[in-house]
């Protein structure tokens, strides 16, 4: 009896603890994993719920109800109200188009659930459930949903950057991206190969960069031979330093083909990842699917681009996880709608 009482009284403390460890032991085992960014999220919520429940003290629980309430107010209008504002920069700079628009969509979204959120709970004491307030009610939770793994996301990817990472590679991979006018790197992949160079630059051992990118249907020369141009001409590089995958088309394949590269030279392998740093995390999730041994390593992003690049990223991995992902989505939905429509009859 006592146990449960325990347990009962410390439900959150106990909650936060098992989450933590969790977190831990699955960061340590495999730091490439999705799943890290949701325990990630679970392990702040239940900390937070616990310094909350564990306030003796009326006035302090009022003042931590009052910040984690002013943090919730921050995520629910606010965030959106910025991805908007970041849509209209993105139209400025870069020009009107789907990729420019989507941190706009993303929170017009948003506000859609908000908007059928507080709907539902306003209309909440009616005394008979309508199917109206059904799907009122599933429409705030699916948005909520999105929102949260979205969330979860990119908190984790920017959380991993901080983790320690080695400085000795033996090969550095560097993945490419669309070219301007055909044949000439943009800044985007610039700034990438940028960074390989530094990597490059401070490697304890002597290492390959291996440029992987293969020809575009609107393009005149390969994504990996612009790469390796603009290695040699802007950085010096020699040019029996650089490995050219000039047959992939996308993240999967450049990974793939990296990798059968590696594994064919042998000897020693240890190999770096260099990105955008939006896109390092799902370059993670797809190494370690491919059970290749990488660091990534992200470059710099201008902030203007980065929510709506992490939007496409979190758009990718849904596609990528699309089982689980809305398996999850459809039960959890299902149990909200049993439990709700119970309660009001």
């Amino acid at each position: 009896m006592q146990i449960f009482n325990f347990i009962k009284d410390n439900f959150w403390l106990i909650a936060f603890l098992i989450s933590l460890g969790t977190l831990i032991v699955s960061v340590i085992k495999e730091p490439r994993r999705f799943r890290n960014a949701l325990m990630l999220m679970l392990t702040l919520l239940t900390f937070c719920l616990w310094i909350l429940v564990s306030a003796k003290d009326p006035d302090t629980r009022g003042a931590i109800a009052m910040i984690l309430s002013a943090a919730i107010f921050f995520l629910v209008l606010i965030v959106p109200c910025l991805l908007i504002y970041d849509g209209f920069l993105m139209i400025k700079r870069e020009g009107l188009s789907l990729s420019s628009l989507l941190a706009a969509l993303f929170a017009v979204l948003i506000f859609a659930g908000e908007i059928a959120l507080f709907i539902f709970i306003s209309n909440d004491f009616e005394p008979h459930m309508t199917w109206v307030s059904v799907v009122l009610m599933l429409t705030g939770y699916s948005v909520f949903y999105i929102s949260f793994v979205f969330l979860a996301f990119m908190f984790y990817s920017t959380a991993i950057r901080w983790l320690p990472r080695r400085v000795d590679f033996d090969y550095i991979v560097v993945l490419g991206c669309g070219l301007i006018n055909g044949n000439q790197v943009s800044r985007l992949l610039g700034d990438r190969l940028d960074k390989a160079f530094k990597v490059y630059d401070r490697s304890m051992s002597a290492c390959k960069i291996i440029c992987s990118g293969g020809k575009g249907p609107d393009e005149t020369i390969s994504e990996a031979e612009a790469m390796k141009n603009y290695l040699i001409e802007t950085h010096g590089i020699s040019p029996k330093d650089i490995i050219l995958e000039d047959q992939s088309a996308n993240t999967m394949e450049n990974l793939r083909n990296s990798m059968e590269i590696i594994q064919k030279r042998g000897g020693r392998q240890f190999t770096a990842v260099v990105s955008s740093g939006y896109h390092i995390m799902r370059a993670d999730i797809y190494a370690s699917k491919l059970n290749f041994d990488e660091t990534g390593i992200g470059a710099h992003t201008a902030l203007y681009y980065w929510p709506s690049a992490m939007i496409r990223e979190y758009a990718a991995l849904v596609k990528y996880y699309w089982r689980p992902y809305f398996l999850t989505l459809i039960v959890i939905g299902i149990i909200l709608t049993v439990l709700t429509v119970s309660a009001h009859y």
